[in-house]
């Protein structure tokens, strides 16, 4: 699992262009998956129109079984709040399908981190 998208640390041209590639490279592996997370960490200066194309270049590129949303709390609440990340992410995500977005917040990290028995545990609400 690759974490934080990849880190699109360089934010000018080039650098989001090397991010872009080396992304689309990397989702060629059918072995790898994308935890999209901390965005604001590289953009302290963040909207959802500069958060929409890194995380919509996560999913164009591993597809929405591969990709997974990951808060990255506490940390980046140096940068942000959890709920405008959160409805950032529910904002982005409200283009996709409801089958999409539950595989994103929750079906993904479920079964990529094999944690089938977390209602079991009584970790879920009845």
């Amino acid at each position: 699992v690759l974490n934080h998208c990849g880190s699109p640390i360089d934010r000018d041209a080039y650098g989001m262009r090397v991010w872009r590639e080396g992304l689309r490279l990397l989702s060629e592996c059918d072995n790898a998956a994308i935890k999209i997370s901390d965005l604001v960490a590289y953009d302290h200066d963040w909207t959802l129109d500069s958060l929409k194309p890194v995380v919509m270049h996560c999913i164009d590129c591993f597809g929405t079984q591969r990709a997974m949303f990951g808060s990255d709390f506490p940390v980046a609440g140096l940068h942000a709040s959890f709920d405008a990340v959160y409805d950032s992410f529910k904002a982005i995500a409200g283009e996709l399908s409801a089958d999409e977005q539950t595989a994103l917040f929750f079906g993904n990290a479920r079964r990529i981190y094999r944690l089938h028995d977390i209602s079991s545990a009584g970790l879920l609400p009845a």
